[in-house]
């Protein structure tokens, strides 16, 4: 049977799960460097300026960011049409990629259309909703593989006014993205804006904690880490966002279990070594039998 958590939420006083494995937008702590780079990807969209790169390794914070952005657009339907391909298949051609992109913006086109169909019925959708502010987002971009991908992308920011683009195009994707833009300088030269996201800083994993906490209801003078337990949290997930959740939510789920109201160090260490993947399956251990 599953453990729900409720009774851990409660013994520390939340609300709600503030460590979820989920990229919820309303947990999403911006921090300067997330602040600069959402304020230039939605200062794009809303010009109209084509195409923009959001990069960064894995559990930086791209997927927060998206939905962040989605959050943002989905408030104002009448002025905005956006359309998310996810993790697009490598082994997609041009067609593939072409049915995925109407499918995703709902134009209704005839099942086994040509290509020549599938990007009239794209180019009319565009013509007739020019007033609204049409984004393609393709998440997992690094996925695009082929030389013809990368070549159609460009060629859609070929249609537009003298004003501006018909459709935005928001890449988010791995550093293995970046060879791929270089290896088409076409394409690259047509890129407005290029972010890359970093691992974080000390304080600003700090500041990201304790806003997960507040919003999910902690209200005590007291904080729910010790300063020890930062600085462990802080050297064993490299600053990355993904793993400092995972470590605070398995810390979390200890400390309830031996009745802490405080997540010491030790607590913290217990939660790396014997629940998490980076501690249990560390050289050291599985070369010692543990």
């Amino acid at each position: 049977m599953f453990e729900t958590m409720a009774p851990q939420l409660e013994y520390f006083g939340l609300s709600r799960d503030p460590f979820a494995p989920t990229a919820d937008p309303e947990l999403f702590h911006f921090t300067i460097e997330y602040e600069r780079c959402i304020y230039g990807l939605k200062r794009s969209i809303d010009a109209r300026y084509g195409i923009v790169v959001i990069l960064g390794n894995y559990g930086t914070g791209k997927t927060s960011l998206m939905r962040a952005l989605l959050s943002h657009v989905s408030r104002r339907n009448q002025l905005y049409q956006t359309a998310i391909v996810a993790s697009p298949n490598p082994a997609w051609g041009t067609d593939c990629l072409m049915e995925a992109i109407c499918e995703q913006f709902r134009i209704a086109v005839p099942p086994g259309a040509s290509l020549l169909k599938y990007q009239n019925a794209f180019n009319q959708f565009l013509y007739q909703s020019r007033n609204k502010i049409n984004t393609l987002i393709i998440d997992d971009a690094q996925n695009l593989e082929k030389r013809e991908h990368i070549e159609f992308l460009r060629l859609l920011q070929n249609l537009e006014t003298p004003q501006y683009k018909l459709v935005n195009l928001v890449l988010f994707g791995q550093l293995e993205l970046i060879p791929l833009i270089k290896a088409h300088p076409n394409f690259e030269q047509r890129i407005n804006n290029t972010f890359v996201l970093k691992p974080m800083s000390y304080e600003d994993m700090k500041g990201m904690i304790r806003y997960r906490l507040a919003k999910s209801g902690y209200s005590s003078s007291v904080d729910m880490f010790e300063e020890e337990s930062y600085r462990t949290i802080f050297q064993y997930s490299e600053g990355i966002p993904r793993e400092i959740v995972s470590i605070c939510r398995n810390s979390m789920m200890i400390a309830h279990r031996i009745r802490r109201d405080v997540i010491q160090n030790s607590v913290v260490l217990y939660a790396i070594n014997h629940t998490m993947a980076k501690g249990l399956m560390s050289q050291e251990r599985v070369a010692a039998g543990r």
